[in-house]
């Protein structure tokens, strides 16, 4: 609901805060750099026009707004009819074939790709697979070429240790068996010497243990160059496949995966692409039922949704006015697509139907899209006439009417005032009128006026008491000189729209 309009340095006006109330407001009286808030918050003029779109329906001479885009009448129709139930059935099975012509387009799209590069990725897969690499060989057999390689040096100087440390005259063990023999004669002297003698023991195992080990090593040294060739072989191998694909033997073996992967997808490709394309084709057809389905209620509803707007038409003042929905579909040439009576026609989310309304405001025209309608007042009875019988539909909770009373007077003026009294029901209706008939029925009446001096003139705006209401309305029955039957008819205009009539 719009609960205030706050203007200030616009033309004539200083500043000025107006309230509104839910119902009908009524706003009557001498009707002339901006600025913009929302919640009290400035904003640019564009931000405050799209929100005005989904808050505020305007309608007036050059204010078509919603119901004059074609976008819009498909969502009216249907709220009429009843079809939100079909319509979400639909555009489930709508998502279903989009989903489905995406996920055979990209098998497609990969599959032609991988076709044009199969005997390659099948000579890169075949050249890996006959290396066959293992993620952390490479390294094993570095340590491997470097024994065989150093195997001679190796047992030279492991031998050279073995007797130094224990078959050569003076060897590391032999000196301590001395040493120890030593210590023991001082030790029965003086006890400190004993711990040494333990120490010097030790040593001597310790001696003894690695010699044993290098003489063990020795012993196992294999001269074995056809092995060292081998190794050196399957290096050059990993190397070279390390140089061609790049990264580690992880990365090559994981490129080896994914090209036998992609190699038996092309290979199964027709069977692949004949699967999707069967679930793309029970998904449209699943898609086509739907629509046929809507499409024919959306057909069934129109006649009488058309009947209901020209009798609403009627009683605004168009007794001859003739209103249609124009429905039609339109051929596809590519996806999305379904049959629809034997054709091939574009599907969306909200099915294949392009509805449109048009109107022919006088008898032998021609019915015409509503936007191609001229008249300011027959715009503003048409967007009444399909307000009012839309309105439970209709989810915008504020609509303004501007220039409503173009062309009318006496019964029809009545009839319009009806008719917005009844929509304000269930919206919030701003409108600007210079009839008593539509001022009348009011449920917040406003009065802008002009004052000022002879140097500057001023606009403003306020709400009226109810002796002041049939003042108001009494003005705009007689003009310039209020008379007191002016007064009376004013007042009964006001009691009767208070009491139904």
């Amino acid at each position: 609901m719009l609960t205030f309009l706050y203007a200030k340095n616009y033309l004539l006006i200083d500043e000025l805060k107006v309230g509104f109330t839910p119902g009908l407001n009524i706003i009557t009286g001498d009707t002339g750099k901006s600025r913009c808030f929302i919640n009290d918050t400035p904003v640019p003029l564009p931000v405050l026009t799209e929100l005005g779109d989904l808050l505020v329906d305007l309608h007036g001479q050059h204010e078509h707004q919603l119901l004059l885009r074609v976008a819009n009448h498909g969502p009216y129709l249907d709220a009429f009819a009843g079809l939100e139930s079909d319509l979400e059935a639909l555009r489930e099975a709508y998502q279903e074939l989009t989903a489905a012509t995406r996920e055979l387009r990209a098998v497609e799209e990969q599959a032609a790709e991988l076709a044009r590069s199969r005997d390659y990725m099948a000579f890169q897969l075949q050249e890996i697979r006959a290396v066959a690499p293992a993620a952390d060989e490479e390294e094993e057999l570095l340590r491997e070429e470097q024994i065989l390689r150093n195997a001679e040096l190796l047992f030279e100087r492991t031998a050279q240790i073995f007797t130094r440390l224990y078959e050569s005259e003076g060897s590391a063990a032999e000196q301590l068996t001395a040493a120890a023999a030593d210590l023991a004669q001082l030790a029965a002297i003086d006890s400190r010497f004993s711990a040494m003698q333990g120490d010097c023991q030790s040593a001597r195992i310790l001696v003894d243990e690695l010699a044993k080990s290098v003489q063990h090593y020795n012993q196992a040294i294999a001269f074995d160059p056809e092995r060292l060739e081998k190794i050196r072989q399957r290096l050059a191998a990993l190397t070279a496949l390390r140089r061609k694909h790049g990264g580690s033997l992880a990365d090559i073996i994981a490129l080896g995966d994914r090209l036998e992967r992609d190699l038996g997808l092309v290979d199964n490709l027709e069977a692949t692409l004949a699967r999707l394309g069967r679930e793309r084709e029970a998904a449209r057809s699943r898609l086509a039922g739907i629509n046929a389905g809507l499409s024919g209620k959306r057909h069934g509803a129109a006649e009488d949704f058309s009947s209901r707007v020209a009798a609403a038409l009627a009683l605004l003042g168009m007794p001859r006015a003739q209103f249609a929905v124009a429905q039609h579909s339109t051929p596809a040439a590519d996806e999305p697509w379904v049959e629809l009576e034997g054709q091939r026609v574009r599907i969306g989310a909200r099915g294949s139907d392009h509805l449109e309304f048009l109107l022919s405001a006088n008898p032998g025209e021609e019915a015409k899209p509503l936007a191609a309608v001229a008249s300011g007042g027959e715009i503003s009875r048409v967007m009444l006439a399909l307000k009012t019988l839309l309105a439970e539909a209709d989810r915008v909770p504020v609509l303004i009417f501007d220039e409503i009373d173009i062309g009318i007077s006496g019964r029809i003026a009545q009839a319009v005032g009806r008719s917005l009294r009844e929509l304000a029901a269930s919206h919030q209706v701003l409108c600007i009128t210079h009839l008593p008939q539509i001022a009348g029925m009011a449920d917040h009446h406003l009065l802008v006026e002009k004052g000022g001096d002879e140097h500057q003139t001023r606009t403003t705006i306020r709400p009226l008491s109810q002796e002041e209401r049939v003042a108001q309305v009494a003005a705009l029955i007689g003009g310039d000189v209020v008379t007191q039957a002016h007064l009376q008819s004013a007042s009964e205009l006001i009691a009767a729209a208070a009491g139904g009539s």
